[in-house]
């Protein structure tokens, strides 16, 4: 439960109760206070007792989980639905001071009601132990000053080091204020000013953290610094004078300072003249004028400044944001800032109709350029008769031309006549406004012009004359009357396949074709008007061009690509196209008959009929089947697609299905993937394919370049990914039929060298295997799209710009539903429990296992350190991830096994002990354990323990050869074997253990996709025994946090690939804090 001041100042509203509740504090009048939890309605109630003496208050607050104040009562007069009284105030602010955390809570005030004999003897022993205490004081001050001194000979070989001091600028409950960091390269944060100032002036020894420690005076520090310093005195006292003069108290400052009127102008000059080598500081001049809104009623004006959120100074106006400071000058003299000062603290000034004339003459005539005005024109009594007319019209120079008129009986008076006899408030006020609103003032001609292309010419149009048409009559010319309104256009948009490409054609009878390019590129400079060849002048606010530039931009046409109104378009496009047609709302879209074909088939892929030889008709399963004739679908019209089947539901099957039957003498295909998976690819399609040939790319250097030299002797090159990152430059020149990349999530970061090399192959249709597309960030998919159609999903500027962060950070519906529609019918995703209905249950356990003692103990101790350093990390501006990943990865060891860590500890862990009974029920039931660690010294202990009660086994991990790897497979699918010990890295892709029937995952991995991946070694077609899955959990550790936050991190991936899985290898520092919560 929390109090915050925005929650006090909300209750206790009233200026006077606040200032009440402050001095009741201060005196400590509250005398007693409990608070109770309502587990029924999840809420605190406060009560408490306020005596002054004389009177004995009891309030009465209820406070909900949001720390929201829902209801409070008083005993008092002064306390009503508008504002708590000062008895609450007085008690919020001593529950702040106390800051309970444990209900139920009970205080009572150590100055309780005494008799008078008692509160005398009270008085006499705290003025004894005052005394003492000052006392002693003078000792321990001694004490200080040696220590000091000390430490200034030690200090004096650091004479040459210069400490700097950073401000900041933070908005704190949407109140700026400046907060300070010191150091030299690593700055720490000020957590108390004035105690920084009080060290300064008594060259006092102060330690900030393990880096920062130091003798404080004037020498150390550099000449900002000392800037900085003075700052920092100036606006302290200025403040807390503040504090006492409209508060009647001092709200002592911390670590921080509030930004007040009376500090802003001197914070300002400073912050200009240290901001040239504060690069996070932008101090700034820019132009504002206040918007006053002047009501008519009908004794008076009211005065109100409209929208008004500048910070006003006693000089100037500021925009105060995070390091940011902007200030706008008004007059020299002040008026202005004083105007707007009265307007600011009576929230809108009345203005008697008597005194109009006078504000008029002495305040408004001096700072009426500063301001813009809505509302009503005041009415000057000054003129009694008097006819205002406006007249405009376009000229033969197409700008727009207004004059104002006056007649005052037989006298005709114009606009901007330099010698005049008096006009009245209105002319003047409507003649400014023409003035500051027009292009070109003509005094002789008594008029101004708007130019057609200017901006604030539509504003003056749809909302300036309509305005001015109430304090005068509005005459324009039927051309004038025209412009402002919104243009209708006929476009058409013809869609059709010319040459396996979609050919484009647009056209419009209002828009000759060869000129359609340069309207659009009128339109994309923001012109309002584009005069075509034959002398007609368009204007160009249109929902059909605007709709047809969406278009423009959404597939990144620019104008000068329209060759007559004809584009042509990749043919993958031609589904964005179809969607773009059926939610046209001004476009009209012709779609040929072979477009619709390719749409329609593409939809209902079940109804294709691609030849299946009569070998394939019997090993594939229907779900397989279906996969290859969408892969073949997928082929036919050039596009490029993902395979994301669960793990083990034959991926590689599908698509050696797909190159046996397009099996071409003249044509080869490349398929890279990772290194443990080379020999395997080679395996398949040795064992599925009697025609198929296939060479590896590996070995030494010379003999991985005599194998792509003799790349068109064979059907299928298959290579890793390591290898094409070296051998890149070797396929120059290549053409490939077919690219096929398994496990595509290794090119997921788009910058790095395996993401650019496979890019940069040539090759007709190109595929991606894997179950995990996205496994962080949209990014990702992206990335693999590039390469699968370069450009179907924009630059990546423009894909994170319009979807990643719509998505990611707004949490746009409207944008994740556009991007689905767009990559839907390029991925195809099934899942086990959909398919393979044959497939035994899979069961899932979490064994939760307790530490015992030692461990506990030294668990907690672990991890109070950790907490220290974390908080430490957290005072930095940039927090140093890797140093976070290595104090978690020693909370997991010590979870997994202390002897990995600490040498003097000879007994097993209570988690190896728990993981070794569940082997030995394994043992006795003759079913074989597949056994996953992300820690490979953890398997070594394991294996040890095996040796110990003679379980047999195999190891493996990152450090095993492909070649033993796959021996080591094949001996565990046909052996006795018992327990087989992998590596969660080494174990993710490319082996088959269906001979196991359980699987245990000794700790946690940040990758939910990875230990799935694990798992799925076991529970994978060809299994046919019930697969039981344990997850082993230390109780009360950061394992359990870890299973909390892979839960959390799955949602964006669902929305895009169903049933993947998240991770979290990037975390919040919310996340962070959360993980080693004690």
């Amino acid at each position: 439960m929390l109090v915050t001041d925005k929650e006090l100042h909300r209750i206790v509203s009233s200026v006077r109760n606040l200032r009440t509740g402050r001095i009741y504090y201060q005196k400590d009048y509250v005398r007693e206070i409990t608070i109770t939890y309502d587990r029924l309605f999840d809420d605190y109630t406060i009560e408490g007792i306020v005596d002054n003496g004389s009177y004995e208050n009891v309030c009465k607050i209820v406070i909900d989980q949001d720390n929201k104040i829902t209801d409070y009562s008083c005993n008092c007069y002064w306390c009503d639905e508008l504002s708590a009284c000062g008895h609450i105030g007085a008690v919020l602010l001593k529950v702040q001071e106390l800051s309970p955390d444990d209900f139920p809570f009970k205080y009572k005030s150590k100055n309780g009601k005494i008799s008078y004999f008692d509160k005398l003897v009270q008085i006499r022993q705290q003025q004894e132990e005052e005394l003492l205490k000052n006392e002693l004081a003078v000792t321990k001050n001694l004490i200080a000053s040696f220590k000091t001194a000390k430490a200034i000979d030690f200090n004096q070989v650091k004479l040459n080091q210069k400490y700097d001091l950073e401000v900041q600028i933070k908005i704190n409950y949407g109140h700026p204020c400046l907060k300070f960091k010191v150091g030299s390269d690593k700055k720490y944060i000020i957590k108390n000013i004035p105690n920084f100032l009080s060290a300064l002036a008594n060259n006092e020894y102060v330690e900030y953290g393990k880096q920062l420690a130091f003798v404080h005076n004037q020498k150390v520090f550099s000449d900002e610094a000392l800037k900085i310093i003075e700052l920092m005195k100036f606006c302290m006292i200025t403040y807390e004078r503040y504090q006492q003069e409209y508060y009647y108290d001092i709200s002592h400052v911390t670590n921080e300072i509030k930004i007040i009127p009376e500090s802003i102008e001197y914070i300002y000059e400073v912050l200009k003249d240290l901001e040239k080598t504060n690069q996070h500081l932008s101090i700034y001049q820019y132009n504002y004028q206040p918007t006053l809104h002047i009501r008519k009623l009908e004794k008076y004006y009211s005065l109100e400044l409209k929208d008004f959120d500048e910070f006003c100074g006693y000089k100037n106006l500021y925009k105060i944001t995070e390091n940011e400071i902007g200030m706008v000058k008004l007059d020299d003299e002040g008026k202005a800032i004083k105007f707007i000062h009265n307007c600011e603290s009576k929230d809108k000034l009345l203005l008697a109709k008597e005194d109009v004339n006078d504000f008029v003459k002495y305040i408004l005539n001096d700072i009426k350029q500063y301001f813009n005005y809505t509302g009503d024109l005041l009415t000057s009594e000054v003129v009694e008769t008097e006819i205002l007319t406006l007249y405009g019209d376009i000229n033969e120079l197409e700008q727009i031309k207004v004059y104002l008129e006056s007649k005052q009986g037989l006298e005709t008076i114009y606009s901007f006549q330099q010698s005049r006899k008096q006009t009245s408030i209105n002319f003047d006020l409507i003649e400014d406004y023409l003035k500051e609103i027009g292009d070109v003032v003509d005094f002789e001609k008594h008029c101004m012009y708007l130019n057609l292309e200017s901006e604030k010419t539509y504003s003056f149009l749809n909302e300036g004359l309509p305005f001015l048409a109430n304090y005068c009559e509005v005459m324009v010319s039927d051309a004038l009357k025209k412009i402002g309104k919104k243009s209708q256009f006929s476009i058409n948009v013809g869609v059709t396949l010319e040459n396996d490409l979609l050919a484009i054609d647009i056209e419009s009878i209002d828009i000759p074709k060869d000129e359609l390019a340069l309207v659009l590129n009128s339109y994309q400079k923001k012109k309002k008007f584009h005069r075509l060849k034959n002398g007609q002048l368009l204007y160009l606010d249109s929902d059909e061009l605007e709709e047809l530039n969406e278009f423009m931009t959404d597939y990144q046409i620019r104008p000068k690509m329209l060759e007559d109104g004809h584009l042509e378009m990749d043919v993958y496009r031609a589904f964005s196209l179809d969607n773009k047609a059926e939610t046209s709302n001004y476009l009209v879209y012709d779609r040929s008959t072979v477009f619709k074909e390719i749409i329609d088939n593409f939809k209902d892929i079940a109804k294709q009929s691609y030849p299946l030889t009569p070998n394939y008709q019997e090993i594939l399963r229907d779900y397989q089947k279906f996969g290859y004739q969408w892969l073949q679908s997928i082929s036919s019209y050039g596009f490029g697609g993902i395979l994301a089947d669960d793990m083990g539901l034959g991926k590689t099957l599908q698509m050696i299905v797909l190159l046996d039957q397009n099996r071409d003498d003249k044509k080869t295909s490349l398929v890279v993937c990772p290194s443990s998976l080379l020999l395997n690819w080679q395996d398949e399609i040795h064992k599925f394919s009697n025609s198929l040939s296939c060479t590896c790319i590996h070995g030494s250097l010379k003999r991985r370049k005599e194998a792509i030299r003799k790349f068109n002797e064979v059907d299928v090159l298959i290579t890793t990914y390591d290898y094409m990152r070296r051998d890149a430059n070797l396929y120059d020149g290549y053409q490939f039929e077919n690219i096929i990349l398994d496990e595509a999530q290794y090119i997921k970061n788009p910058k790095t060298k395996n993401a650019i090399t496979v890019k940069s192959l040539k090759a007709k249709h190109r595929f991606a295997l894997t179950g995990t597309p996205i496994e962080n960030s949209l990014a990702e998919l992206w990335s693999i799209f590039d390469f699968l159609m370069p450009e179907y999903l924009y630059s990546y500027h423009y894909f994170k710009t319009n979807y990643e962060t719509p998505i990611v950070k707004n949490h746009d519906e409207n944008k994740q539903q556009e991007l689905k529609k767009l990559i839907t019918p390029f991925i195809l995703r099934r899942n086990k429990k959909d398919v393979l209905t044959e497939l035994p249950e899979k069961i899932e356990k979490t064994l939760s296992i307790e530490f015992n003692e030692e461990e506990n103990k030294l668990y907690l101790a672990n991890l109070i350190q950790v907490n220290k350093e974390l908080q430490e990390q957290l005072n930095y501006d940039n927090v140093d991830r890797i140093a976070i990943l290595a104090m978690l990865t020693r909370l997991r060891q010590i979870c997994c096994e202390p002897r990995i860590i600490y040498d003097n500890i000879s007994n097993i862990s209570s988690k190896l002990s728990g993981c070794l009974d569940l082997i030995r029920n394994f043992l006795g039931n003759n079913q074989k354990v597949l056994l996953f660690s992300s820690f490979t010294s953890v398997l070594d202990l394991i294996a040890k323990e095996l040796e110990k009660e003679s379980i047999t086994y195999y190891q493996l991990t990152g450090d095993t050869k492909k070649e033993e790897r796959h021996r080591l497979v094949n001996q565990f699918q046909n052996d006795d074997t018992t327990v087989f010990l992998i590596s969660l890295k080494a174990g993710g892709t490319g082996l088959n253990l269906t001979a196991a029937e359980a699987v245990i995952h000794f700790d946690p991995w940040w990758n939910m996709s990875a230990q799935n991946q694990a798992t799925d070694r076991a529970y994978r077609i060809g299994q046919e025994n019930v697969v039981t899955v344990y997850k082993l959990v230390m109780k009360d550790s950061v394992e359990e946090k870890i299973l909390e936050l892979q839960n959390k991190k799955k949602n964006l991936a669902d929305s895009f690939v169903e049933n993947n899985e998240g991770s979290i290898t990037t975390m919040s520092t919310n996340d962070i804090i959360e993980l080693f919560k004690v």
